[in-house]
């Protein structure tokens, strides 16, 4: 073979080269594209299944923080209540009814 020949066999199967490779680079971004849709895909599948968890585990604490609200406004009636407060105030502090002569009328 020629020189000349041989040059020519050289040209061609760089262009061969140049478009494998143009192809390979395609192709490897095509399947990187696919992968992020696919670990995009997942992430945001993963993250509504854990945003469920926090949301039964917000539930549950709602209702035992109602059910503790509904135990405190019981006590607090039965500790506001006007036979309680007398009672406490006759027996803790030694208060009772005010004599006819300790009462003043203010102007």
């Amino acid at each position: 073979m020629s020189v000349a020949a041989e040059i020519k066999v050289s040209q061609s199967d760089r262009v061969i080269l140049k478009g494998g490779l143009r192809d390979f680079a395609f192709a490897l971004l095509v399947m990187v594209l696919v992968g992020c849709a696919i670990f995009a895909t997942v992430w945001r599948r993963v993250a509504f299944i854990e945003m469920g968890y926090e949301i039964r585990r917000l539930e549950k604490v709602e209702s035992v923080l109602l059910h503790l609200q509904h135990e405190m406004e019981i006590e607090k009636a039965m500790l506001s209540s006007p036979e309680r407060i007398e009672m406490v105030a006759q027996d803790k502090f030694g208060l009772r009814e005010p004599e006819p002569g300790q009462i003043r009328v203010l102007p």
